[in-house]
Formats: C-alpha cells, structure tokens, sequence
C-alpha cells in the first residue's frame, strides 16, 4: 500500500471512530431493585367539643303601674347554656408517593422515580 493509500485509510478509520461517538443508543436496563418513597402528611380531623356554661340573666318583673310611677323588681335567673366549638385533631401519616428504581450500566448505578415499581428503566445513551 502506498502513503496515500495509507492515508485514506487513517482517514477512513478516523471518520468511523467519530461517527461511533456522535450518537445515541436506546436500552432497557433491568430495575435491581425498587425503594418505597414516603412522604409525611399531616391530617387533621374535626370533632365538637362542648361545655356546659351558666348564666344569668336580668328579667324585670313591674308589680304595678300607675300613673305616677312605675315601680319593678329585678330577678336574676340562673340558666346553663351549652357551647361548642370545632376544634382539630392532628396526627402525622407516611403515605407512599412512589418508587426509587435502581438499575446498573457497567460501573454506574441510577435511579429513576416513579408512581410503581418498574421491571426495566429505558434510557438513551449519548455519545
């Protein structure tokens, strides 16, 4: 083989060398394992909460009346009246939001989240 043909071939080789690494390859990596993923919520729960409260009230009574004057008395009467008011009971709850899937590609570990657990995770590879 002559110097150019030696060269062409270079040429050739190092064409192919750059079209192997301006690309991209779809894979399915096989999930190695799946973590739940909590997240804590606070619930809060209505209820009634009463007591009982007692009062008094003025009520007047007017024993005569004439036309000179009016003369009354006052009475104080006793009543219990219940009250309520709402109040909130709270508590903290973990609910599942999702799943951390791991995979493997050579040395590399990565995860993808998602609402289930999943067999495989798909991913392009540039290069």
């Amino acid at each position: 083989m002559n110097k150019r043909g030696v060269a062409a071939l270079i040429a050739g080789m190092a064409l192919g060398v750059v079209s192997l690494h301006a690309g991209s390859i779809k894979c399915d990596f096989p999930v190695l394992k799946s973590e739940p993923i909590y997240k804590t919520v606070i619930k809060k729960i209505p209820r009634k909460e009463c007591w009982d409260e007692e009062q008094k009230s003025k009520v007047d009574y007017n024993l005569s009346k004439t036309a000179e004057s009016t003369q009354g008395v006052v009475v104080c009467k006793k009543c219990i009246v219940t009250k309520c008011k709402v109040v909130y009971d709270e508590y903290k709850e973990k609910v599942l939001v999702g799943y951390k899937n791991y995979a493997k590609c050579g040395c590399n570990t990565f995860y993808k989240v998602s609402d289930k657990k999943l067999k495989s995770i798909k991913t392009t590879i540039n290069f």
